[in-house]
């Protein structure tokens, strides 16, 4: 088939050759509409057992833009992770249930998660959390934090990872 026969027989919605389109076509409304882009929020998953420090990270985050789930502890989080799969996670190492060490472990050794970013936010110490960025965390801020520091370490992972 030609390249003009295929073009014809793209432009042909009736899937009939030599028939008319299914539907009304304006060409010329279709050039000067406004292009229109739906914007999917980010999901963050939040790993944190303090309810308060969940609750402020959970509002600023939603703040710039993000749809956020928590877990209050590791096994809640696997389950969560089980029903959908967040664009980044946010934990803290110390959890009831599973640890945060555990939890990355988890993450990294299953196909469907193993490439999420994680941020470890954690009050241990700097040379503690450095090893918990070679055991498969992309990022850590030390506690206390700012929140904007999440948020923007979560816009930078996720753009990253774009």
């Amino acid at each position: 088939m030609s390249m003009n026969a295929l073009s014809a027989k793209a432009a042909d919605t009736s899937g009939e050759v030599g028939s008319a389109p299914a539907f009304p076509v304006d060409i010329e409304s279709a050039r000067t509409a406004p292009a229109t882009l739906k914007v999917v929020p980010r999901t963050v998953m939040i790993v944190e057992d303090e309810p308060g420090l969940a609750e402020v990270l959970a509002l600023n985050l939603q703040a710039s833009g993000f749809e956020t789930v928590t877990a209050h502890d590791g096994l809640q989080a696997l389950y969560l992770l089980d029903q959908s799969v967040p664009d980044v996670v946010v934990l803290d190492l110390q959890l009831p249930q599973v640890s945060g060490f555990r939890l990355i472990q988890l993450l990294r050794s299953r196909t469907a998660t193993a490439r999420i970013p994680i941020v470890v936010i954690t009050a241990l110490s700097f040379r503690e959390a450095e090893d918990v960025v070679r055991r498969g965390a992309d990022a850590f801020l030390t506690k206390p934090f700012v929140p904007e520091e999440v948020v923007n370490c979560v816009e930078r992972l996720i753009s990253r990872a774009m």
